[in-house]
């Protein structure tokens, strides 16, 4: 795709872990590796869940309940994942399309604790991740997983562009991982960021060789003015 497309973006999407939010792969192993979940328990839910096994709802519950056993709390978990940080010019970046016009979202199969942390001033007019509940002591009390992770990101893109009353292809994504292959190639503009695959260059219409947000300011210049 010619990089001329960014040009009729109206929506832009954006991962979390990786890509807004640095020094993390999966939200998920930097807290199970916090706590000391069992490893092989976790081992074996995720090979239950790709090989069909159990649902994606199972294996969201399955992380939530090795997270308690442990004594994970809100406190705690803010705790793990305080070393992190936004990737460099997250905020300013995200601050600066919006002013320019563009609509902006997350799709994402981290979770609402890491981006309110992170991001509780962002103007995102979208958010599709997972959330996690805690009770009034901040006690893991349950949650809803998202129906938009892995293959399902795509299907998010297309919701998105639904609700916003677009097509996909005016909406661009940026990602870093494998999981996220699928909604890049149903993105009219892909980016890559901080990429983790080389399958993530393969499948992006740009890669961004530096990790600072900024760079995407020269490919997003403001929406065109098409109807």
């Amino acid at each position: 795709m010619a990089l001329a497309a960014q040009h009729d973006t109206r929506l832009i999407c954006f991962d979390l872990d990786g890509t807004l939010v640095d020094q993390t792969i999966f939200i998920w192993s930097t807290l199970h590796e916090y706590f000391g979940s069992d490893p092989l328990r976790r081992q074996q839910a995720a090979e239950d869940f790709h090989a069909g096994r159990i649902s994606y709802h199972d294996w969201f519950h399955n992380d939530l309940t090795l997270l308690r056993e442990k004594g994970a709390q809100r406190d705690r978990m803010i705790k793990a994942i305080e070393p992190l940080r936004p990737t460099l010019g997250a905020h300013e970046t995200l601050a600066r399309l919006s002013k320019r016009g563009y609509r902006l979202a997350v799709i994402s199969g981290s979770l609402d604790l890491v981006l309110q942390h992170f991001f509780p001033q962002a103007p995102f007019a979208h958010v599709l991740i997972n959330q996690i509940h805690f009770d009034a002591d901040g006690n893991i009390a349950g949650g809803i997983p998202t129906p938009y992770d892995l293959e399902g990101k795509a299907r998010g893109l297309t919701e998105l562009a639904r609700r916003e009353g677009i097509s996909t292809a005016d909406c661009a994504f940026i990602g870093d991982n494998v999981n996220d292959l699928p909604v890049m190639k149903k993105a009219g503009f892909a980016i890559g960021v901080n990429i983790k695959s080389p399958k993530v260059a393969e499948v992006a219409d740009l890669v961004l060789e530096r990790t600072d947000l900024r760079q995407l300011l020269a490919y997003f210049p403001g929406p065109s003015l098409k109807s």
